[in-house]
């Protein structure tokens, strides 16, 4: 079995799955818009993105030097037209959202999609070093486990191509990965003296002599056809 690849730059293997040349795309969970700044320069007609963090889109958008159009909305109420989209794209999102809601969120992809249009998700595996040290303050075992269900079990669509990746993250010290990533203002879990000490511990497993820590992440990408 082959290993995966890795890639820095996730805007590579989603390029090699889909040609965005002259489609009308979805950055569905955009967050800090890089990818959809990316992706308005790769020849797509035209890119929307939307976030539910309505601070998020107001800074995107103040902030963008492209044609991007920023919309702040939710993958279950989805400000779109019907049959407006060739592609969504889903970075990493599928698992924020709510896990009662995402037989709905496909319906209303299937809806705002033309014949034909597709859909690329790609959703961080859960197992690895950094998914131990993000746990004991995120632990998304859950969300994760669901999304993967509502990607098979997703009506109206057929999976065309699976395949995975790794993403490296890395971080100098634990005060890094602290500032980084134990400040979201979506984590699951309120950070305590008790979840400090666990995610130490997790990250002393792993970390080099000198305190810092690579970790390679895997992705798993699924490219979606509506029938």
């Amino acid at each position: 079995m082959t290993a995966p690849v890795e890639y820095a730059d996730e805007l590579v293997p989603l390029k090699q799955a889909v040609d965005l040349t002259g489609l009308d795309l979805l950055d569905l969970g955009c967050g800090a818009g890089w990818l959809s700044r990316r992706m308005a320069g790769e020849g797509a007609a035209s890119v929307t993105a939307i976030d539910t963090d309505a601070d998020r889109i107001t800074r995107n958008i103040a902030k963008d030097g492209t044609t991007v159009r920023f919309l702040t909305g939710a993958a279950e109420r989805l400000p779109l037209q019907d049959a407006s989209l060739d592609l969504i794209v889903m970075m990493k999102s599928l698992h924020h959202v709510p896990i009662a809601q995402m037989d709905v969120a496909f319906s209303e992809f299937a809806r705002v999609l033309r014949p034909g249009g597709k859909m690329y998700i790609c959703e961080p595996a859960y197992e690895g070093a950094f998914n131990e040290v993000l746990v004991p303050f995120h632990d998304e075992g859950p969300e994760r486990a669901a999304a993967l269900q509502a990607i098979l079990c997703a009506d109206g669509f057929d999976i065309i191509k699976e395949f995975d990746y790794l993403r490296p993250v890395d971080f100098t010290s634990i005060d890094d990965f602290r500032a980084k990533m134990m400040h979201l203002p979506w984590l699951k879990s309120r950070i305590t003296p008790m979840v400090e000490a666990q995610v130490e511990t997790a990250w002393k497993a792993h970390a080099a002599p000198d305190g810092s820590a690579a970790f390679k992440s895997r992705m798993i990408v699924f490219v979606l056809r509506k029938c």
